[in-house]
């Protein structure tokens, strides 16, 4: 196929006498020779509309398609004089040989310099314009329907079974979202059901394998507030990873001398928080962006004996909104909390060296939550197959937020919980319930939860809908989504939570 050129200038006068422009409105085309008319990917599309000329004159088709902001191609018949006005353009459609030997396909021209002084400005700056409309919620020119911002230009969302790479690429008004595929691609899809799970990272089947798309063992993982990077404590393959949303692609973010990677956490300045725990020892690694690494305790300090000025048997980790790190402690049986600088942590959860299942004890502590809005902090009891609420500075009197009826299968039972997390409201709390093979649902205050994904009964397997051996979870930042690191099946699992 040939482009001849963009339509001549003695078009465009003839264009101005069937409507008045403001600079914004003006657009320019290119036009195929005769023998082409266009067909969108799914064809099962109309065009927006399909019309007669009164005029056969190609300028006139043109026209009525600069007139709607949603028309971004045209065809146009000599012969018939029959008008098609499209919505897609060759993104998401193919200019094709036509039986109708008079036919042209025109495009609207879209240029970046367009957009500079209009997209996500005030509205003023957008009035009549074909190229974006105001959004009444923010008072910005934002992309028009059934276009999304890729960063340079507003350009057609994309129909079923394209590759895509935001989370607004795909045509909303078909109900397609941009979903993970088994062959590791990110493609527009149907929404998923809830419970059935999306493989983000590793293999759909839970085979095992070794490169930059596929885990070892993951265990620990948290999706950064900020960018909604995904990271993962991979500990079989003594790695923490990385991985930018709509990609499969891992990035190593630590591996050197690495012994056991348990936990990660992110705070809101993108600092990285990651323990590397063992029996023996155990440190919490601090990345922070444009400096020097550091790490808590300094390295060798550990003896293993529980002292205040180390981490023994470090496991999970998180901060709070004044940088205070809290380290679970599975050995110890506490919880301590290191403030910036500090040589020593205070316990705020538990009793050091003494197990139980008291109020005030724990019994190996596995993964912690920290809930600023609370002054709170959730604790997986492993052993005694409960969550645990603390109140940061009080009494270190824990009360009983899920599970503590033994363990079992039942929605008031956990057997040996492992990850949770809470959302921002603190009402409700989710839990990796690891031997079960499930995720549940708490809300806050009731007796028993909600299943969320996996077996019910405890099954275990590799299917979409089951889980084998969920050590972790993170919500995303708009809490649509939960992702769980499916360690027997060494992948990483995404939920749609509604």
């Amino acid at each position: 196929m040939t482009i001849v050129t963009q339509l001549s200038l003695l078009c465009l006068i003839h264009l101005f006498n069937y409507i008045q422009f403001t600079k914004e409105d003006q657009s320019l085309s290119q036009i195929t020779q005769s023998g082409w008319e266009f067909l969108p990917f799914d064809n099962s599309i109309p065009p927006l509309l399909t019309t007669t000329t009164t005029t056969a004159q190609l300028i006139y088709c043109s026209s009525l398609c600069n007139q709607r902001s949603d028309c971004r191609t045209y065809d146009f018949d000599h012969n018939t004089t029959r008008c098609r006005l499209w919505d897609a353009d060759t993104t998401t459609g193919s200019i094709l040989i036509s039986s109708r030997s008079q036919s042209v396909v025109g495009s609207i021209r879209f240029f970046s310099n367009i957009y500079r002084n209009i997209y996500n400005q005030s509205c003023d700056k957008c009035i009549q314009s074909r190229y974006s409309i105001c959004d009444q919620i923010t008072n910005t020119c934002q992309c028009p329907l059934k276009t999304y911002w890729n960063g340079s230009i507003c350009t057609a969302q994309l129909f079923q079974n394209q590759t895509c790479s935001t989370a607004n690429a795909c045509r909303t008004d078909l109900n397609l979202t941009c979903e993970p595929q088994c062959d590791r691609t990110f493609r527009c899809s149907s929404i998923s059901p809830i419970s059935v799970g999306q493989t983000i990272v590793g293999s759909c089947n839970g085979t095992i394998g070794i490169g930059s798309t596929d885990l070892q063992g993951p265990w620990g993982i948290y999706i950064s507030p900020i960018d909604g990077i995904l990271y993962v404590a991979d500990c079989d393959g003594q790695t923490f990873n990385s991985y930018s949303p709509f990609s499969h692609t891992g990035r190593i973010v630590l591996s050197n001398g690495l012994i056991q990677p348990l936990d990660v956490f992110v705070d809101r300045t993108n600092t990285l928080y990651m323990v590397d725990g063992s029996v023996n020892q155990g440190t919490v690694f601090i990345q922070r962006p444009g400096t020097i690494n550091s790490s808590i305790p300094a390295i060798g300090l550990s003896t293993s004996s529980c002292l205040a000025n180390e981490l023994y048997a470090a496991y999970g980790v998180a901060v709070d909104q004044y940088g205070n790190i809290y380290v679970s402690l599975f050995l110890c049986y506490t919880v301590v909390k290191w403030i910036p600088g500090a040589q020593n942590g205070t316990v705020v959860a538990g009793q050091r060296l003494s197990p139980g299942s008291s109020s005030t004890k724990l019994k190996y502590v596995k993964f912690i939550h920290v809930n600023d809005d609370q002054n709170a902090v959730y604790v997986s009891d492993y052993q005694n197959n409960r969550i645990q609420k603390f109140i940061i500075g009080g009494n270190r009197t824990g009360i009983t937020v899920a599970g503590g009826a033994g363990s079992g299968t039942g929605f008031n039972q956990l057997n040996s919980p492992a990850g949770i997390c809470v959302t921002r409201d603190g009402q409700t709390l989710y839990v990796a319930d690891y031997n079960n093979n499930r995720i549940m649902k708490w809300n806050i205050g009731d007796t028993q939860g909600s299943l969320v994904a996996g077996s019910a009964t405890g099954i275990s397997g590799e299917t979409a809908q089951l889980l084998n051996g969920p050590a972790d979870l993170a919500l995303d930042p708009t809490e649509t989504y939960l992702y769980v690191s499916d360690y027997n099946n060494r992948r990483i699992q995404r939920f749609r939570l509604r």
